[in-house]
This record gives structure tokens, sequence and C-alpha cells, in this order.
């Protein structure tokens, strides 16, 4: 709520009464303790009363710095020109099997500047490109990584093992006829695994020198990618080896082979565009992660729902897959969130546009970063959804002038910027933070239409008060830092 104007008048002018009047207690220092403790418990009276919300729901179902409004939204948050992108960045290396010739692995990064961006560590995206685990490479993916990041998140693109142990000359006719070759795909698809599993370890191993943070992964891709994704996720190894009985055999494990980095990370979602699973029952209910899906309802590259990859071929050595509408399903009935974009009538294979991905994938990510990720079933390939609105503000209360002090990230994890614009102030502006006893831990000076950092890691979690005040007005703002 906004707090009333008599708030501030009676916060400016009556908590100083007493020390004018010091007649009216026949005691100097009865007066003085009197005089302190009425202004100690006016001074929070009156800061509970212009909190914006009160402490109940709306902390519990977003208590996460990222639920931010504005950010991580259907539109850019950051122009073009704000996205930096960091090139061939070399996550690994690994034979080529069956020869014994070295993949070098590369991945590309694309993150707002950090000199711009007011969060230290942001959540990151890997996404995995197509091509059957025949072709394709990172570079295809470029737009859909660049249009998140200008949303405000990490992304990267990686490159992987390619090929099903086939003439590189030519690749199609002995791969994609039903032969001997085709029971290789299993071998592609468990080393592209590997790949990526690789490559998100890389990511969380410097993770502090990316600004990402480990605890908000997310994993995506399109068509192989996906496949890639899925299984990533939700692979063990005992899945993987039924899966792909010799791989670990000639392989190696899983999680082992490209690169030797031992780093955690949590997965928090996934972005599935046109892939599947090669499992027909879910993972514990642990274990399973909100998913968005994008298909097109007659695809025989990867079905949408129970077939075999690559079933436009009618080869019964592919392996199986349970495609969107069945992942869709099967989360649905586990309770799991889960959203399901399905382009009726349509025997193309991953043809919902780029920016109806990225907007509608930018905020389902948001819901689940704000604790309120939502399933949905949509047919519309233009559909956009708007989650603009959702999270905390960057900006909390006006001053009494009226005019808005921007206050971002709330919360935070301790760094948080003020800014005053330059038509609501002139000359110095004193920012004075008081935790939640009323004790006074900063005060600071800026001048209008500047950024400010207040950094409040050494203080701790918890709910902390800024007065800010102007030679034009003043104001009382609540920030929060989480854990």
């Amino acid at each position: 709520m906004h707090p009333p104007p008599f708030v501030f008048y009676l916060l400016d002018n009556y908590s100083s009464r007493f020390s004018t009047y010091p007649y009216m207690l026949s005691n100097q220092s009865e007066f003085v303790r009197f005089a302190q403790t009425f202004k100690l418990i006016f001074a929070l009276v009156c800061i509970l009363l212009i909190t914006d919300d009160d402490f109940g729901g709306t902390l519990s179902a977003q208590s996460t710095p990222y639920c931010l409004q504005g950010r991580f939204s259907q539109e850019p948050y950051f122009a073009a020109s704000e996205i930096i992108g960091i090139t061939d960045v070399v996550y690994g290396q690994a034979p080529r099997w069956p020869s014994a010739t070295i993949d070098t692995l590369r991945m590309d990064i694309y993150m707002p500047d950090p000199s711009l961006d007011p969060l230290t560590k942001r959540p990151f995206l890997l996404l995995i490109h197509g091509g059957a685990f025949l072709g394709g490479n990172r570079q295809e993916l470029k737009t859909l990584c660049e249009g998140l990041a200008s949303r405000g998140f990490v992304t990267a693109t990686m490159s992987y093992r390619l090929g099903w142990d086939c003439d590189p000359g030519n690749p199609l006719l002995l791969c994609l006829i039903c032969g001997p070759q085709a029971s290789k795909l299993r071998v592609a698809a468990y080393r592209a695994v590997q790949d990526s599993r690789a490559a998100l370890r890389y990511a969380a191993y410097h993770a502090e020198s990316l600004g990402i943070d480990t605890s908000a992964f997310f994993l995506g891709g399109v068509s192989a990618g996906s496949l890639t994704a899925i299984q990533s996720a939700f692979l063990d190894q005992p899945a993987a080896d039924t899966f792909c009985p010799n791989c670990s055999g000639m392989l190696g494990p899983l999680d082992q082979g490209v690169n030797d980095l031992e780093a955690a990370y949590t997965l928090r979602g996934l972005i599935n565009h046109c892939g599947a699973s090669v499992r027909a029952n879910l993972p514990d209910s642990s274990a399973v992660l909100p998913v968005i899906h994008f298909h097109d309802d007659a695809d025989c590259v990867v079905p949408p729902g129970a077939g075999r990859v690559l079933s436009c071929l009618d080869c019964q050595v592919f392996f199986p897959s349970w495609g969107s509408q069945s992942l869709h399903t099967q989360w649905g009935n586990n309770g799991t969130c889960s959203e399901l974009n399905l382009r009726p009538l349509s025997l193309n294979h991953c043809s919902f546009p780029t920016s109806t991905v990225i907007a509608r994938s930018s905020c389902f990510i948001k819901r689940i970063l704000c604790g309120e990720c939502q399933s949905g079933f949509n047919q519309d390939i233009w559909a956009v959804n708007d989650c603009d609105e959702l999270g905390f503000p960057v900006s909390t209360t006006p001053s009494k002038t009226g005019t808005d002090t921007r206050i971002y990230p709330v919360p935070s994890h301790g760094l948080f910027y003020v800014e005053i614009p330059a038509v609501a102030a002139y000359g110095p502006v004193q920012v004075t933070v008081f935790d939640w006893g009323g004790k006074p831990v900063r005060t600071l000076t800026t001048m209008a239409n500047q950024r400010m950092p207040v950094d409040l890691g050494d203080e701790g979690p918890g709910v902390y008060y800024l007065h800010v005040s102007h030679a034009s007005g003043h104001g009382i703002h609540k920030v929060i830092i989480s854990p």
C-alpha cells in the first residue's frame, strides 16, 4: 500500500516535538529517555505503515532474486547492443568414436554486459542444436541465445560429437537407410549426453567468472538437441546402460571422458522444441522438472506421441521415443508443471517461430523462478503470454513528491542499486539504510540521475528500509536481502 501524506508529515514533525518542549516532563534525563523511545517506536510504526505489502504471501511465493518485474519476460530487457558474446570457448575434448580423431568441443556464450547488469548472478540456459546427430552446428541457435540473453539470462549454445560410424563423405546414404549402421544412432545419442553434461559442468565450474547462478540452470534444444537435453536431465547410468548396453564400455560413463571438471549445479527446468524421451516411464516424481514443449502434431521426424525417431523412414531399428504430447500427459498425471505448445495439422518439424519460442520460454522460466509455474496448452504459433508484471517491482513506493526512486533488484543477495531521475531531484541525494530494529547500518550520498550501489551482503539476509532524501523530497522504501 502507498502511505498517506500525513504519515510523512507526522514522521517529519512530531518525532522531534519532544526535543523542543522539554518542560513537558519534569526531569530532563527522563525526558531524554522518553523522547528516544518515542522516536524509535514511532519510526517503526511509520515504516510498517508505508510497507508496500505485508510479509506474508508475496514474499513466500516470490522468494527469489530473479522474480523481477520487466526482466525475464516476453519482451527484451536489454537492447541488442547490450548483449556480449564469448565465442569458441573450449569445454572439452573427446574421441569421435569409433575413430581415433579427437574432437575439440566448443560453446558460444551470450549474456547482458556485466558493466550494465545490476545482477551479479544470472540464471543460465544451455541450448543444443539439432541435426539427427549427423549434422547441424551451434551457430544455428545464435538468434535463440541472443534473444533469451536480451531477457536477462546467460545463455550458451554448444557443439557436440556428430556421426553414426558412417562414411563422412556420404552420411545420409549409409546412416538413414535401415541398414547395419542404423543401430549406431543409440551410440550417437549417448555420446551427445556425455558432451552436454560436460558443458554443464564447465559452466558450473566457471560460474563466478561468467556471472551465473549454479542453483538456476536450465537446459533445452531443438530436435536431436532437445532429445539430448531431456536425456541429460533424466538418464542415470543404469538407465543409460539399458538404452545403449555397450556404450559405457566403448565411451565411458555418462559423466566422464570429455573434461575432468567437477562442479555441482541444479537444473530447474527444460525447453523441449520437438524432442522426446527414450523412456516410457517418468523417473521418481522428485526428479521431474517443469518442461515447456513446442511440437508439430504430425511430425514424423520426432513424433509428438509414442513412436520411433525418424519414423518417416519406417525403420524399426531406430529407438522408440515419447514426444511432447506423451510427456505433457505424463507430467500432468504426475502433477508436475508442463506447458504444451502444439501446432495443429502440421507435418513440419520444429516449425514454431523463434520469436514465439523465446517469449513463451522466457515467461515459463520466469514463473518457475517466481514459484508460480502453471501448466497449459496452446495451439496458436504466434500467441505470447504476458509475464512482464510478474514479480517484485524494481522501484518501490513513491516519495512524497510523487516521483519514483528506482531500487533494483528487489530482493537481492546483498548488492542492489538506487537511482533517482534528474527530473525528480537535484543536488545531493542521501540514502540511510536501517535494519528491522531501526538501527542505521549505512549512510551514503550520491547525485540525482546516477546509479548508486548499496552492498548489504555483510549485514545478512532480512528486511531493510531505505530513507532517501534530497532537496525535492524524501521517501522510505523496503528492500529484501535473500540468503
